[in-house]
Order: structure tokens, then C-alpha cells, then sequence
């Protein structure tokens, strides 16, 4: 477990440090640019193990647009709630301070792992072992608008897209590597870990 630990912190930085702060503006095309919709014949989800924990949810609550728009337990945006605020940059660059105990994580992939995504109605917002039938990955890829959904349009969407906005919204897209850590995770079973 302590070498998984080491393995997956590693990774978490490496993605920090890639990407940069949120500070710095990008495109969603940033960071190793996006292909939609994503190839997962060439993706191997079964290595390394991912934490919910210590990689994908430092990864939700440092990104601006989940803390921002989904940042709150009632009253985020399309009701999706993925986790507290990270702290200030300065304080937990990598933002693993603060992370919730094993409760409140559980707390939070109940209401996404199985849930009906209010704005794609035909898909699981996060379909354990499924990152392709998972909106919450078509939209943090940016492919949900190209992806032949029928869609209802939420309020606070910016583009004109029926399936709304890429996420985060409209900070830096998340770099390649992030969007990897989720989509394995997701792979290996979306799991309270």
C-alpha cells in the first residue's frame, strides 16, 4: 500500500506541476490536446491503482470550475456535488489537505456513481468500470456535445452546445494526465478508496 501511495502521489504532482497553477489560462485543448471522442482501444486502465482519495479528488477540488460549480453540497450547478474547495494554492498546491473522511467521499459518489445525469438523461453521470458511458468523462474530455446525446440544457451554461459546457467550465482544462487519473479510476470501479 505505501509504495501504491508513493506511485499515485508522484502522479498527482507530476499532473500539478504539467499543468501549472489556475493562474495560468488555457484552452480545453491545452495540455496534450483532446481527440474525440477519446480512443480507449489504446488505454490501460488496469495500471497504476487509482485513489479516490489522494488522486481523483485532489484533482475535482483543485480544478477551479468543480470548486466553483460544484463545490457545494446543495445548490451546485445541475445539483452535481464533487467535493469541497481546495485550499489556497500557497497552502496545498496539490490540494490533499481537508480531503472528506471516508463519509463524505461516500457521501459524494452516491450522488454520482449510478446517478442519471440531469442534463443527458440516457447516461450515469459516472458508470463504474465505464469511463466511455460516463457524461461526467465526456464532459471533462470535452466530447459530450459530439457524443449524439439528447440533452437538456442547463442553466449558467456559456456555449451554445445542447449538452452545455466542458468541464471545468471556464478555467484551465484539465491536462491529459488528470483526465487519466479519473477515466482509471472510473475503469477500475469508480470505488470509495
Amino acid at each position: 500500500m505505501p509504495r501504491r501511495s508513493s506511485w499515485t502521489s508522484v502522479i498527482a504532482v507530476a499532473a500539478f506541476l504539467a499543468c501549472g497553477s489556475n493562474d495560468e489560462p488555457k484552452d480545453h485543448n491545452s495540455c496534450g490536446g483532446r481527440s474525440c471522442p477519446f480512443d480507449y482501444t489504446e488505454f490501460d486502465a488496469s495500471t497504476p491503482s487509482v485513489s479516490f482519495e489522494t488522486d481523483v479528488m485532489p484533482v475535482f477540488r483543485r480544478a477551479c470550475g468543480f470548486s466553483v460549480c460544484h463545490g457545494k453540497e446543495s445548490g451546485s450547478a445541475a445539483e452535481l456535488y464533487l467535493g469541497p474547495k481546495c485550499p489556497p494554492a500557497d497552502d496545498d498546491p496539490t490540494c490533499t489537505q481537508g480531503v472528506p473522511d471516508s463519509v463524505g467521499r461516500q457521501a459524494i459518489l452516491d450522488s454520482i456513481v449510478g446517478v442519471v445525469s440531469k442534463t443527458a438523461s440516457t447516461m450515469h453521470l459516472v458508470t463504474a468500470a465505464s469511463p466511455e458511458q460516463s457524461f461526467l468523462m465526456l464532459k471533462v474530455d470535452g466530447c459530450h456535445n459530439g457524443a449524439g446525446l439528447s440533452c437538456t440544457v442547463q442553466d449558467g451554461a456559456k456555449t451554445s452546445g445542447a449538452c452545455g459546457d466542458p468541464m471545468p467550465q471556464s478555467s484551465d482544462a484539465l491536462c491529459q494526465s488528470e483526465r487519466d487519473l479519473i477515466r482509471r479510476w472510473i475503469a477500475q470501479g469508480a470505488a470509495n478508496n
